[in-house]
């Protein structure tokens, strides 16, 4: 062998052996991320744990020993809003989890999505659930005309949500759902109180969200004409006695405030829908690891959020609520589901979402006829 082929035989295996010290830092590196993210993403381990490990697996986003992300918050109100204030709380908790938030609240919920898909402003945006519709399906579907009837079904459908093995459902490679909680529920409006029954609404107009069709289906499924148009504008509609009720979270009225609606209105103490606020992440700002520890932080705190609501519930004057027939509340039923089957068929409500309900309806009520005859 000549001192040339001598030469390139040497730096050949020169470039071997770094090319395989190389594949086997990288090889050690993966084995070690993935063992990270096992921990993280395993609720079993104690939490301070999956939080050590947490942080090692996002050293490389951290300054000065924090995980810099920005919340924008949709709350009607503005930063002394409920919802808002709820979110100010989070940022001494989540500390805890090595973030540090800066909150920004937007009352215009339009602007607030706009600004988490530009992803200039927002890492996360914390909206209705039926905005996050766009966002994710699954989880937007939540809100489904009569899918859940009861607090206590959304705190057992939250218990699922929060488990691992659903994570692969609430995200993909844009965004993720960060966590949910309660809002309380959507309800039937009537501007007139004398006007209570399904019935008295035939022919008549409601508004209804444009954001939701399923409101929409289930007014035309009662008789009624449905009016279409954004929640604030609907509220104003509504407190002007240009409709003759409206379909809509208990939220529109706070935002109307009672001296903006008479004291012969009436709210139908039948749930239309469970209405939900939910968090949606970009992916890219919060991988799998911190995903899950935020959603299960959300599961902790339900009860919290729900007093919270409570304590908005109850500025509900008790002489607002009036009670639905047992007549009208199997209509409303069945109206519901026929609105959850037309729009699962038109792609808009997720298919496994709806299964997932049904479960659950049927875990507190197994008489049910759709419990042996399932059709979702």
């Amino acid at each position: 062998m000549n001192a040339r082929t001598l030469i390139a035989t040497l730096f050949g295996l020169l470039f071997l052996s770094s090319a395989v010290v190389s594949h086997a830092a990288d090889d050690l590196e993966s084995r070690r991320n993935a063992k990270l993210e096992a921990t993280v993403m395993n609720p079993n381990l104690p939490l301070e744990k999956r939080i050590r490990a947490l942080k090692k697996l996002q050293a490389d986003e951290m300054v000065n020993g924090r995980i810099l992300r920005t919340f924008c918050v949709w709350d009607p109100l503005g930063k002394t809003g409920p919802i808002s204030s709820t979110v100010e709380d989070q940022k001494l908790r989540s500390l805890h989890y090595g973030m540090d938030l800066t909150v920004i609240t937007y009352q215009d919920e339009s602007e607030l999505i706009e600004a988490l898909r530009s992803g200039e402003k927002c890492d996360a945006a914390l909206i209705r659930g039926i905005a996050a519709m766009e966002f994710n399906r699954f989880a937007g579907t939540i809100e489904s005309v009569g899918g859940l009837q009861t607090r206590q079904q959304v705190q057992l459908l939250m218990q699922v949500i929060a488990n691992p093995r659903m994570a692969p459902r609430l995200q993909d490679e844009n965004y993720t759902v960060l966590g949910l909680a309660t809002m309380g529920e959507s309800y039937r409006f009537s501007s007139d109180g004398k006007n209570r029954s399904l019935a008295s609404f035939s022919g008549k107009a409601i508004a209804t969200e444009s954001l939701d069709p399923g409101m929409a289906a289930l007014a035309q499924g009662i008789g009624a004409r449905s009016v279409s148009g954004d929640m604030m504008g609907n509220v104003q509609s509504y407190a002007d006695r240009e409709v003759a009720g409206m379909m809509s979270p208990i939220i529109a009225y706070l935002v109307m405030g009672s001296g903006q609606i008479s004291g012969d209105v009436a709210i139908m103490e039948t749930p239309v829908a469970q209405s939900t606020i939910q968090l949606i992440g970009r992916t890219d700002k919060f991988p799998h690891g911190l995903a899950q520890i935020l959603r299960e932080d959300f599961l902790f705190k339900f009860e919290n959020y729900a007093r919270r609501v409570d304590n908005e519930l109850a500025l509900v004057p008790s002489s607002f609520w009036a009670k639905d027939t047992p007549q009208d509340i199997a209509k409303l039923e069945a109206e519901s589901l026929k609105a959850r089957l037309k729009l699962r068929d038109e792609g808009f409500y997720d298919p496994a979402m709806l299964r997932l309900q049904r479960k659950i309806r049927c875990k507190f009520e197994p008489s049910r006829s759709e419990c042996a005859n399932p059709q979702e």
